[in-house]
């Protein structure tokens, strides 16, 4: 039997956490060497950036592509071994699914913050929509690993 999932999506909103699921995909293995590094950013947030500096949106995303770049250098992965993906839209947990669905993932690898309560009421949680409604293998690494396991470590499944 062959190891490794076909085609792994990283789907991160560019957390502390990103490196640790760089690292995790590259431990879960990727059968057909495909792994995506996949952000979505809201108009709102780069209205937010424009406002605040004057940035062009084609700039905006090369800081985008090259904070992914970063995050995978701190996990020790050689950014030519990952296809970066940056895309806009105002619902994240559709943009992760459809991506999925598009790249025909085998896996989608992405972090969760941890809130609970009423933070978790007003600003929802990206992870349990897209955990709900995927129809493809999900794995969630909590925030709170991060003082568990140093970035550049694999993590055992």
């Amino acid at each position: 039997m062959e190891r490794g999932v076909g085609t792994i999506l990283v789907a991160t909103d560019l957390s502390p956490i990103t490196a640790t699921l760089f690292s995790t995909a590259a431990h879960v293995g990727c059968r057909d060497g495909v792994i995506t590094a996949f952000h979505v950013y809201t108009p709102d947030d780069y209205i937010e950036v424009r406002r605040e500096t004057g940035m062009p949106v084609d700039q905006y995303i090369a800081n985008l592509k090259a904070e992914l770049r970063f995050q995978l250098e701190q996990a020790g992965l050689p950014p030519m071994t990952v296809r970066l993906e940056v895309v806009e839209g105002r619902s994240v947990p559709e943009q992760i699914l459809a991506a999925a669905d598009r790249l025909n993932a085998g896996l989608i690898i992405m972090g969760t913050h941890g809130r609970t309560g009423l933070r978790r009421a007003l600003m929802g949680s990206v992870a349990e929509e897209v955990l709900r409604r995927s129809r493809r293998p999900v794995l969630v690494v909590p925030q709170a690993v991060l003082g568990a396991v140093p970035a550049g470590e694999r993590v055992t499944a």
